[in-house]
């Protein structure tokens, strides 16, 4: 291993700090390894009470999440100019990825037949793919793992999570 990349992993730079990991980042990893445990597990057979139960857990983390910022005296930076198509390009990302893997599942031919003439039409067959593939109980908890992930990352683009705590506490008014 290189020097260079040796000292990035063990100096805490470059994301390498385990203990710079902020509230809402834990709490969008209990949420992901929730749903790797209904993923492996498959406790709740039906895909609607899976998407019951991820809604319910999703709340509750909110709740926890809003709490700590109450006490904390977080306040809300506002946008940067980069926040809005961040946060545009993450939503159309998870989308696109949600998407793909779904037309390879249903085996639904959605990325040879793109006709952007008609953006309707493509957003219909995509949405049909996704509810398709993820209505298989098997795959529901994956799905809802992924629109967690692309959810967090549409939160830190407009500035309302961070992953670093240390960003987390510049936003509080006590520091």
């Amino acid at each position: 291993m290189s020097d260079s990349i040796k000292n990035k992993t063990t100096d805490g730079k470059d994301g390498g700090d385990t203990k710079d990991i902020s509230f809402d980042f834990k709490l969008m990893f209990v949420y992901h390894i929730t749903m790797m445990f209904l993923f492996m597990f498959n406790p709740i057979e039906e895909p609607l009470k899976q998407l019951e139960f991820a809604v319910t857990l999703s709340i509750l983390l909110i709740i926890a999440s809003v709490v700590h910022k109450l006490r904390t005296n977080w306040t809300w930076p506002g946008l940067s100019r980069s926040s809005i198509p961040s946060a545009i390009f993450t939503l159309i990302f998870t989308y696109s990825f949600l998407v793909f893997s779904s037309s390879t599942i249903s085996n639904m031919d959605i990325i040879s037949n793109i006709d952007l003439e008609s953006l309707e039409s493509l957003m219909v067959k995509s949405w049909r793919s996704i509810l398709n593939a993820a209505s298989n109980p098997t795959f529901t908890p994956w799905y809802l793992a992924g629109a967690g992930i692309g959810l967090m990352n549409i939160l830190v683009a407009l500035n309302l999570a961070t992953h670093k705590k240390s960003a987390f506490k510049v936003q509080c008014k006590n520091g």
